[in-house]
């Protein structure tokens, strides 16, 4: 099934909005690069609204005593409750792959609107 969810100049570039489509708690995510994510509103670990949560980017090192470098802007959701971050482009969390993830959702673009495919 596919729902009309927003016009994409709803959600700015770099900014996240909430949704609730048919009973199901969605954030959307405007990545910076321009790309529309969508992924499950609930925390798995105590099922936090993660819409609340920051959007943020990771902090690397190539390797030890390296400088670290600031890189996937926006590209990730926070936990507002205990900071898990998880990965909008599949809904891995970073601190455990194997062990938390949240859905991820297939979104369309049409005619300057934007569409979720459930």
């Amino acid at each position: 099934m596919r729902y009309r969810v927003c016009h994409i100049e709803d959600i700015p570039r770099g900014e996240k909005r909430s949704y609730t489509i048919k009973n199901l708690p969605i954030v959307v995510v405007h990545s910076k690069q321009g790309e529309f994510h969508a992924i499950y509103g609930r925390c798995p670990h105590q099922h936090a609204a993660l819409g609340d949560g920051a959007l943020v980017g990771e902090t690397r090192a190539s390797q030890p005593g390296e400088a670290f470098h600031y890189e996937r802007e926006g590209e990730l959701l926070r936990c507002p409750w205990h900071g898990f971050s998880f990965d909008v482009t599949n809904g891995t969390c970073v601190a455990a792959p194997e062990r938390l993830r949240v859905k991820t959702y297939a979104l369309t673009v049409d005619n300057q609107e934007l569409f979720l495919e459930v």
